[in-house]
């Protein structure tokens, strides 16, 4: 089996296009099966008016076809914290952090 229940996951809707807002759910693996992972966590969206990306206030439990090639699943540490991840920016970079020591690159280039 590739992903086991408990396994933390990032999860990133696949941009088909340049002008797509990125979209980004983490979160614990409840069941897999076949392809399929059941996955409790937060989804995280592009606020509008700062520009930033924000994690919506309720939990929610998604099912993800990660053999579907219109996500990209990366699969995190056993420690990161859940609760406490939240997107940094800085110049051109985009990370993802849980404010401990997990800190995960996301940016689409180098350098611009």
């Amino acid at each position: 089996m590739i992903l086991n229940q408990g396994d933390k996951l990032l999860v990133v809707n696949r941009r088909l296009y340049r002008e797509d807002d990125p979209r980004f759910f983490t979160g614990v693996v409840q069941e897999f099966d076949e392809g399929v992972a059941k996955v409790t966590g937060y989804s995280f969206v592009r606020d509008m008016l700062r520009g930033s990306i924000e994690r919506k206030t309720d939990k929610r439990t998604k099912l993800f076809s990660i053999t579907s090639g219109t996500l990209l699943v990366y699969l995190m540490p056993a420690d990161v914290d859940i609760e406490s991840l939240h997107f940094v920016a800085a110049e051109s970079t985009l990370h993802l952090a849980d404010g401990g020591d997990f800190e995960m690159n996301l940016s689409e280039w180098t350098h611009r």
